[in-house]
């Protein structure tokens, strides 16, 4: 992260960001107006750029919790980030619209959770950023490296950084098919059947069934083990548009969820929030062939800290680390 002279630099440019409207949907790469969060973004010097978001007080998705609804939720500010990162690659570094993001790993450190606490008026997020890592090839960006200091209604919150790849979607579609040697299927396509009892949603703070995203659930002491549930591509905030693989942000959420099912032993499931999330994406997650979930405590992450594994046919699609508290 910056250092304490570049943060007041970029303070001292902020240019007096608007909360009065989102931007164009197609430059965060979302269908639908409910599912844009992002007000402005602004350049304030070289790989430097300030963003805003509006954090809903209701929502069917990110305000679906049991209890802690006092709270935003960190996966909304994590997806208000992802589209500032993505609005800022197109605006400010000039990436061309047709161009396909994929994250390959991000982690999002809530350090003063307080900060989440709603008030009377939707939440104003703030996010000065900074680009600490292009990469290209061919004389287009392909890779970009961002870090974020966050604040909340004008509270510290805490700190993201994101690696993003940037492929042109002619080329990304190309390579899916090549993968597959045949056209892939999207969400929208492929029946949304669940594999196995879906999760009782009140195990994991849900009201609403379609939230949840893990099937065939077992349990025993220090471990659990899942399915990705395809009831998940009908829920237009997991898969505003036909995705063809499985999204980070869905894997973030099945490791939330597996971290509720483990927290029983130290933690009150009841209260937990989420306090951090480090993903890993190493590969594309197909959308027909089953994936399958572990999750573990992790001693490494302290207390509250537990690790997923997603698997598909073998091979290691993601891993994500989640800490609960």
């Amino acid at each position: 992260m910056r250092d304490e002279h570049l943060q007041a630099f970029v303070s001292e440019l902020d240019p007096g960001l608007s909360y009065d409207r989102t931007v164009s949907r197609s430059l965060v790469h979302r269908w639908a107006l409910s599912e844009v969060f992002l007000t402005d973004s602004a350049a304030v010097g070289d790989g430097l750029f300030t963003a805003a978001a509006q954090l809903p007080l209701s929502h069917g998705y990110f305000r679906d919790h049991v209890r802690g609804r006092e709270f935003h939720d960190p996966l909304l500010v994590l997806e208000s980030c992802r589209q500032a990162v993505t609005y800022a690659a197109h605006v400010h570094e000039g990436v061309p619209r047709d161009t396909t993001f994929m994250v390959t790993s991000w982690t999002l450190d809530i350090t003063v959770p307080e900060a989440l606490r709603c008030g009377e008026r939707p939440g104003q997020l703030h996010m000065d950023a900074e680009i600490t890592d292009r990469r290209r090839r061919g004389g287009r960006l392909r890779q970009l490296v961002f870090a974020m200091d966050l604040a909340l209604d004008g509270r510290l919150l805490g700190r993201l950084t994101m690696d993003v790849s940037c492929t042109p979607t002619d080329q990304y579609h190309a390579l899916r098919r090549m993968q597959r040697n045949a056209e892939v299927p999207t969400a929208f396509g492929l029946p949304a059947n669940p594999v196995g009892t879906p999760v009782d949603p009140a195990l994991v703070r849900r009201l609403d069934q379609e939230n949840t995203v893990l099937d065939a659930v077992s349990r025993d002491e220090g471990f659990v083990a899942a399915r990705l549930s395809p009831r998940t591509f009908r829920n237009r905030s997991m898969y505003d548009h036909p995705y063809d693989h499985v999204p980070a942000m869905v894997f973030s959420e099945a490791a939330r969820q597996c971290g509720l099912l483990l927290c029983a032993n130290g933690t009150d499931v009841r209260t937990a929030r989420l306090l951090r999330v480090h993903g890993t994406f190493r590969k594309f997650a197909e959308l027909d062939a089953e994936v399958e979930l572990t999750a573990v405590p992790d001693a490494c992450g302290g207390p509250g800290s537990f690790r997923m594994a997603a698997t598909q046919q073998d091979d290691t699609v993601a891993e994500v680390l989640v800490t609960l508290g």
